[in-house]
């Protein structure tokens, strides 16, 4: 770290000499890295500009890319989304290598490098059961994670067969679920009804709460 340091004063140093014999400020290119980019939509933005991140050829690949514009030595900056890709949301990657910060000031740092992940919006499984009466009933969605279902009971702890709520784990914009029954409750059969599906645009838009009306009946 003591030697990366020291190249990059060194690199800074000669960057501004070279300016400085010239009689102009030195300038800095903003270098940006996108990683997980998979849908169209991103904007990043700093100094009125903007810059549109699309995905890369490769799926996976890392995004490289350059503001259409240096800015001046002394300018501050801050690279911010102004839009966030479709189905996905985008934050500073902190486990990029030396951490470096998305805003500061044009000349502390020999480069100016820009470090940005995506990650698909997930969005919940929720429904209720109707009718359930003992315990043991546990729900999976696959490989997705199963739950157990507590029994409905009143202030007397006697089973009333009320309807209960559950929140199954989030499911991936686009990707399918299948919530079944993978333990049947003692002494009694239960189905679900709107089990299948997929995370799809529908339940963006109408409802960001996700899925909600899986409906699972115990008899």
């Amino acid at each position: 770290m003591k030697f990366s340091f020291a190249r990059s004063a060194i690199a800074l140093a000669a960057t501004l000499t070279l300016a400085s014999c010239g009689g102009g400020k030195a300038t800095f290119p903003i270098n940006v890295n996108v990683l997980g980019v998979v849908y169209p939509g991103l904007v990043l933005t700093t100094n009125g500009q903007n810059l549109t991140i699309n995905p890369p050829a490769k799926a996976g690949d890392p995004v490289n890319t350059v503001f259409p514009n240096q800015i001046e030595y002394g300018e501050t900056y801050g690279v911010l989304p102004s839009q966030n890709p479709k189905h996905q949301t985008c934050e500073p990657n902190s486990n990029y290598p030396d951490n470096l910060p998305i805003s500061g000031t044009a000349g502390q740092l020999a480069k100016i490098q820009i470090n940005y992940v995506c990650s698909i919006k997930a969005y919940p499984l929720t429904g209720v059961v109707n009718g359930l009466k003992s315990d043991g009933l546990v729900l999976t969605n696959g490989s997705n994670g199963s739950i157990p279902v507590p029994k409905a009971v009143d202030t007397s702890n006697v089973a009333t067969g009320a309807q209960v709520k559950f929140a199954m784990n989030p499911v991936l914009y686009n990707n399918t679920y299948g919530v079944t029954v993978l333990t049947q409750p003692t002494g009694q059969t239960c189905t679900v009804a709107n089990g299948v599906g997929t995370m799809n645009d529908a339940a963006e838009a109408a409802n960001p709460q996700g899925v909600n009306n899986l409906v699972v009946t115990c008899q």
